[in-house]
């Protein structure tokens, strides 16, 4: 309501202008020209190809699943890097939310050859219709954007053993990489360059949206207007600061529950009253206990699987990462998210790396200093 009302902001109609159909090969470009990769879809034939009984099906998982072989570009060697499965659109009993998942690390045998890596990101965008192709909503961009950064990290990973590879960094720092690439997301010329209003994708599409449209309504330009670019990046921070005590709210929950003083305190824990009690502490939002009905009620923490599901006292990790993502998108690439020279460092002085290195050490080998809190806190609005 806020963002229509106060931002002219409207999510359905900015959805128009990102089908995934046409939005997605152009994020594999970004990361192509970024970071010197190429990503090769294989065909339902060449997949039989490489299967080892020689039946395609046999190497993806459900028919809606995508499969691509990843390459270094010419200019990093030409060779091999590894596949990446995408699995886009809901189904009874799939995953429900967005991730991505290693399938197998890279690393080196014995015989000094390399194991390669498989990565798939796994989401639920709205599958297409006969009148609509799948449309995704900005915040749906910067989530395929997030994952596909965790997937290029798995990728690119160029570690000697599996235990480091790509991902397998230290828990607050995991998020940083894909946060960063949420930057890209937010500037005008990549906004631009990722938009494609669907009813240009085909003669069908295109009628379709005429028949939905007003009478008098004037076919959309192709691209997303530079008015509405200016109006979605200036609603960038909105809700920032609930957003982030929300965090704070999670996170504090998350460590204390794995920080009791003894076995008999973490017996005796009545969980939702320590939930709902921090939530109030925190975020300052009503519930029954402000009706005189005390904090013991619901099971809001029951919701918060990230607590048992690998962020185990580690939550934080969200929130502490976004200071070094900020530090290294404004220190390196707001001026030109496009440095291909710079994307390449990137690759090799922080993704290849994976957990081989201390993440300190990576980040002043990258930003060639000491880590800032100064970017952050720019973005919060607070210097």
């Amino acid at each position: 309501m806020m963002l229509e009302q106060d931002y002219s902001v409207d999510h359905e109609k900015l959805s128009e202008y990102f089908p995934l159909s046409s939005c997605l090969p152009k994020m594999l470009q970004i990361f192509e020209k970024l970071l010197g990769l190429a990503f090769v879809e294989i065909s339902e034939k060449d997949r039989a190809a490489i299967s080892p009984d020689g039946n395609g099906d046999h190497i993806v998982w459900h028919k809606d699943c995508h499969l691509f072989s990843v390459w270094d570009s010419e200019d990093q060697g030409g060779g091999f890097a590894g596949y990446l499965y995408l699995d886009l659109h809901p189904r009874p009993d799939k995953y429900k939310h967005a991730a991505n998942f290693n399938l197998q690390p890279g690393f080196i045998r014995r015989d000094g050859t390399r194991h390669y890596p498989a990565t798939a990101l796994v989401c639920n965008f709205s599958p297409p219709t006969k009148s609509k192709p799948s449309l995704l909503k900005h915040d749906e961009v910067v989530t395929l954007f997030h994952e596909l950064g965790h997937g290029i990290h798995d990728l690119v990973g160029r570690t000697k053993y599996s235990r480091f590879h790509g991902t397998n960094v230290v828990r607050d720092f995991v998020e940083a990489p894909s946060q960063m690439l949420e930057n890209w997301c937010w500037t005008p010329k990549q906004l631009k360059y990722l938009s494609h209003h669907y009813s240009y994708l085909s003669p069908e599409y295109e009628a379709a949206w005429k028949e939905s449209a007003s009478k008098d309504t004037e076919k959309p330009e192709e691209t997303l207007p530079d008015d509405l670019i200016e109006k979605l990046v200036k609603s960038k921070h909105v809700n920032d600061a609930l957003f982030n005590l929300r965090q704070l709210h999670f996170g504090i929950f998350d460590m204390t529950i794995y920080q009791p003083k003894n076995h008999q305190e973490a017996e005796s824990w009545k969980f939702a009253e320590l939930y709902n009690k921090l939530g109030w502490e925190i975020q300052h939002i009503d519930s029954p206990a402000q009706l005189g009905q005390g904090y013991d009620w619901g099971h809001g923490h029951t919701t918060f699987a990230h607590v048992i599901s690998g962020y185990d006292a580690g939550y934080y990790g969200y929130l502490y990462s976004q200071v070094y993502s900020a530090d290294m998108f404004h220190t390196v690439f707001a001026k030109d998210p496009m440095n291909a020279t710079e994307g390449r460092r990137y690759r090799r002085t922080v993704l290849e790396k994976g957990g081989s290195i201390e993440a300190m050490d990576l980040l002043r080998d990258f930003l060639g200093r000491e880590p800032s809190t100064e970017a952050f806190y720019r973005e919060l609005g607070l210097q």
